[in-house]
């Protein structure tokens, strides 16, 4: 059983910890410039990829020593924040990728970590959580197939990991606690079959192909728990949890996007007039009114996001576990950004009409922020969950006041 994590980190130690976000705004040009290039319509640009992994940008939540940062939740959603503001699907790549990285650090047997992380470069994960294999287990070995969805990133990654629910028989192999036994695997890309299928509306730069993996057999050693309850390292993301991180990351890319978009709906506003009009839009009473509304909502869900994540980061710091109302506030927290966000995104779509000619920042980030809110993340299933915890907090005698 591992210890519980304190961080002794050069972030934490350090007064000045390294600042990621920094250095994802330094690569906003060469984003811009390259993410412009109808070559690169499909994936992430091979120049970003390099300059990302130039500044470490993959290998934030991986433990320093695999050559990691092992960064808190704050400083990796603010990285991924910027990245997203430059380009959403550059942002989408890198957060899903870092934390495709993250579990192959963390969880993965001190063999496998080593045979994956000891190359000549640091390598950059793809993986995809649903269940859609079927494997057999015999002799410390597993057999076994599947096809799956959503690789983003697959393109550039070094390793792919896929999930497959071990057999008995013709039904699942169950565990202690009842649960089926799944397993995921981190193989080297060339292992499995990049298949395509990706000709979708919006997030069409993160090259998130379907890939099949071929029966393959597998050592039980290059396996881990995909239900991340093993984590075989001391660390913050290992302390975090899996799915805490997945969400700091995508909450990350919808401020981003919903950051970005406001700035290009005034930028606009400053410069366009309407029909007989002698003033800018920016001007007029309806496009004041509407634009510091949407911003407050903005600042508001990026306010609690970072509230949240902050407050996490610090038990985690400090040696502590979340608890389950953290979590599922996380969760609320979630889906509730992702959902002001994408109508953010919608509103300065609107509000400045002048998006209607390719290439539209504007238009881009509407159905982005809009693909982004169907995440498996977010749903209103998080909401219902959450809401027991949220209800008793605010029935508790300590509501009435805000000192504590």
């Amino acid at each position: 059983m591992n210890k519980p994590f304190v961080s002794t980190t050069m972030e934490a130690k350090s007064a000045t910890p390294i600042d990621f976000a920094q250095r994802a705004a330094a690569l906003r040009d060469l984003i811009e410039q390259e993410t412009a290039n109808p070559a690169n319509a499909k994936c992430t640009p091979t120049a970003v990829v390099e300059a990302a992994r130039d500044e470490g940008l993959f290998w934030l939540l991986v433990p320093e020593k695999f050559g990691g940062s092992d960064a808190s939740l704050v400083n990796f959603a603010k990285a991924m924040e910027e990245l997203s503001s430059a380009d959403s699907s550059v942002g989408w790549t890198i957060a899903a990728q870092s934390i495709g990285t993250m579990v192959a650090g963390n969880f993965c047997s001190e063999e496998h970590t080593e045979r994956m992380f000891s190359g000549a470069k640091m390598p950059i994960m793809t993986a995809t959580y649903a269940p859609s294999g079927r494997a057999t287990y015999e002799d410390g070995t597993y057999r076994g197939s599947g096809t799956y969805s959503f690789g983003s990133g697959i393109d550039h990654a070094d390793w792919v990991s896929s999930a497959l629910v071990v057999m008995d028989g013709d039904k699942p192999m169950l565990q202690e606690d009842g649960k089926p036994k799944i397993v995921g695997a981190f193989l080297p890309r060339e292992k499995v079959n990049v298949t395509g299928n990706w000709n979708v509306p919006g997030m069409q730069a993160t090259g998130s192909y379907d890939y099949e993996l071929p029966e393959t057999v597998i050592h039980e050693s290059w396996t881990f728990n995909q239900y991340w309850t093993e984590p075989t390292q001391t660390s913050r993301a290992a302390s975090v949890g899996t799915l805490m991180a997945v969400c700091a990351g995508h909450v990350a890319v919808a401020l981003g996007i919903a950051r970005r978009s406001l700035h290009e709906a005034a930028r606009a506003a400053n410069a366009k007039k309407r029909l007989y009009a002698t003033n800018a839009l920016s001007d007029t009473p309806t496009f004041k009114i509407d634009f510091v509304r949407h911003e407050a909502l903005y600042e508001a869900a990026r306010a609690l996001a970072y509230q949240l994540l902050e407050a996490a980061d610090a038990k985690i710091a400090a040696g502590g576990k979340l608890d389950e109302t953290e979590q599922q506030r996380i969760r609320q927290m979630t889906t509730w950004v992702h959902q002001v966000c994408r109508d953010v995104g919608v509103y300065a779509y609107g509000s400045v009409s002048s998006s209607l000619r390719l290439p539209s920042i504007l238009a881009k980030n509407v159905m982005d922020a809009a693909v982004a809110a169907q995440h498996y993340i977010v749903n209103d299933m998080s909401m219902i969950d959450a809401a027991p915890f949220v209800i008793e907090r605010w029935a508790d005698e300590s509501a009435k006041s805000v000192v504590s």
